[in-house]
């Protein structure tokens, strides 16, 4: 980590003996190698394109020339081929050059995650060295070191050695980059490996771009016997319950106190059954009843008042069963989840310790990398901007965290009180993001990352498709439909790509989702528009032009507004009436 500074990883290989005795590892930072636009790529890379014909022909469908198989497919034409090996780098050739088979095997996976931000894994044997395997990964737009540390964990993790790696980065356009890494592993001595092995690698390197570091500590170094899932349920849950807790005492029940108390060698047993409690209540081959999850919650805390003296911790675990309790539905099954996302039952938000106030309509919370949100709304049908809060240092993240549900539930009611004459009510949705220690690029890419998920993960909640209804036990039971408009340092790329990731997640109405669109209506930050000077620019005009006869109705957004005629109703006063 030392050794690059803030210089990105361009390229990686690591070799080591068949012992394991000696490595060499080559490190590549800077700028990525140029492509391979300057010189004739049909010729210099003629062993690639002669073999993707063979395969186009039938050779290796059936794996009788090199013993594997690889079908026919349209990604090896010749003219889809060739833009794709200009994108690619000239060392970044020469391995497909001495190896097309795997070349296109690449490509494949590739393609895969193309234009998205997701993460594609290929685990197929090595023939030539019986007892080890090639883990093939594509992740799109992360940041390669980042992607290689977590693949290198997970398989340590998983008990595997590697012998051989390599890196590389694909250039995808105005998507960004794609990382590639080719890892040659082995079990290590004396473990055993399965199937399901192999899918839980698969599993959770898909997760892991998007796993907080906090968490990955938690299941990677301190407790390897958690599980990726129940220790992400935990840190989610320690979050979560932190704008809470620290209404009672918020020395006591800071952001930092919560998590090392959950996550306390002496309690982590306790946490680890709350969140198998979270998991059974919501898996959707057999998701817990109502009474048998009053039950099970029952037996929890009977054995946390039994067992725990430390009052803190005990109020920190009740909590967390709560949780369990007020939580409607969840995606923590949905196989390709940016981060995990609870639509929660308001009262579990309320303290004891504040003053009555009205009880919002639904929550929203969202915990992912380096970031946790929530989506207030007061209305069924709502509509409030999302804001993003980037804190300059861990002790004003951590303050902010503790205010963040309050500062999100007074701006929707704000919202609220503004839309109280639409049929659309009020919602906010504010995303706080640790950006400590980072460059601004750094800062950036980890804020855009965050939009994404977040946004990702509420459309998990409220999108209905095959992939829904099959991974997520739903006990709201009901339809609902969010719209959201931006905030603080949302930038027209976020707005784009939130609509346009909506449309492909099968949102209804994607062009609605977000609102303010770069090239859709007026754009009233850029000319300082507000609610009140719209009504009085459209009251001078129409009394201007002499219309009699209109009602206009106003809301949040300039994209909301809707002139109509109506028969029989008398104009407003004119400016100057």
């Amino acid at each position: 980590r030392d050794l690059h500074g803030d210089k990105p990883l361009t390229r990686l290989h690591v070799f080591s003996t068949k012992d394991l005795s000696m490595s060499l590892n080559m490190f590549v930072y800077g700028k990525r190698e140029p492509t391979s636009f300057d010189f004739d790529i049909e010729e210099s890379a003629s062993p690639i394109l002669d073999y993707a014909q063979r395969v186009q022909d039938g050779q290796y469908a059936d794996g009788h020339l090199d013993g594997r198989k690889l079908s026919p497919s349209p990604l090896f034409e010749r003219e889809q081929l060739v833009p794709y090996l200009h994108r690619c780098s000239h060392n970044y050739l020469n391995f497909g050059i001495s190896n097309p088979r795997r070349f296109l095997q690449h490509r494949e996976i590739i393609d895969s995650v193309s234009g998205t931000e997701g993460t594609s894994v290929h685990i197929e044997a090595e023939e030539d060295e019986p007892g080890r395997y090639w883990v093939d990964v594509a992740v799109a737009n992360t940041r390669p070191r980042v992607a290689l540390e977590n693949v290198c964990r997970l398989l340590y993790l998983h008990n595997f050695d590697v012998a051989r790696s390599r890196l590389d980065v694909v250039t995808d356009g105005e998507n960004g980059n794609i990382t590639v890494l080719r890892m040659l592993v082995s079990p290590a001595e004396g473990s055993e490996v399965s199937q399901a092995t192999f899918a839980a690698v698969r599993r959770e390197i898909k997760r892991a771009k998007w796993l907080d570091s906090v968490t990955m500590d938690l299941v990677f170094d301190r407790y390897l016997w958690l599980g990726v899932t129940r220790g992400e349920i935990i840190t989610a849950m320690c979050s979560l319950i932190h704008p809470v807790l620290a209404k009672e005492n918020a020395l006591m029940f800071s952001k930092s106190n919560i998590h090392d108390v959950a996550c306390n060698e002496r309690f982590i047993r306790h946490s680890a059954d709350i969140a198998s409690a979270f998991m059974d209540r919501f898996n959707p081959q057999k998701p817990l009843s109502d009474e048998e999850l009053e039950s099970r919650c029952e037996k929890l805390r009977g054995e946390i008042d039994s067992s725990v003296e430390d009052t803190v911790a005990t109020a920190i675990l009740h909590k967390m069963i709560d949780v369990i309790k007020c939580t409607l539905k969840t995606n923590v099954y949905l196989p390709n989840r940016y981060a995990l996302s609870l639509r929660l039952d308001p009262k579990v938000m309320v303290s004891p310790h504040e003053q009555e106030r009205e009880l919002p309509y639904g929550i929203i919370f969202v915990h992912g990398r380096r970031f946790n949100g929530y989506h207030v709304r007061f209305r069924d049908i709502s509509r409030g901007g999302m804001r993003l809060v980037t804190p300059r240092s861990p002790e004003q993240y951590a303050l902010e965290s503790a205010r963040q549900y309050d500062e999100c539930y007074g701006l929707a009611f704000a919202q609220q009180l503004k839309n109280k004459d639409i049929p659309e009510g009020g919602s906010k949705a504010v995303n706080l993001i640790d950006t400590s220690g980072l460059s601004e690029v750094g800062k950036n890419f980890v804020m855009r990352n965050a939009v994404k998920g977040f946004t990702d993960s509420i459309l998990d909640l409220i999108v209905s498709t095959d992939e829904t209804k099959e991974n997520i036990a739903d006990f709201y039971g009901k339809p609902e439909i969010l719209y959201l408009g931006p905030d603080e340092q949302v930038i027209p790329e976020d707005i784009n790509w939130v609509v346009a990731h909506a449309a492909r997640r099968g949102y209804e109405t994607p062009a609605a989702f977000m609102s303010s669109k770069p090239r859709a209506g007026i754009n009233h930050k850029e000319f300082g528009v507000t609610s009140e000077g719209m009504l009085t620019m459209l009251n001078f005009f129409f009394c201007l032009w002499s219309f009699h006869r209109f009602h206009a109705i106003s809301v949040a957004h300039l994209s909301s507004y809707r002139c109509q005629r109506l028969p029989g109703r008398r104009p407003p006063p004119c400016v100057g009436d």
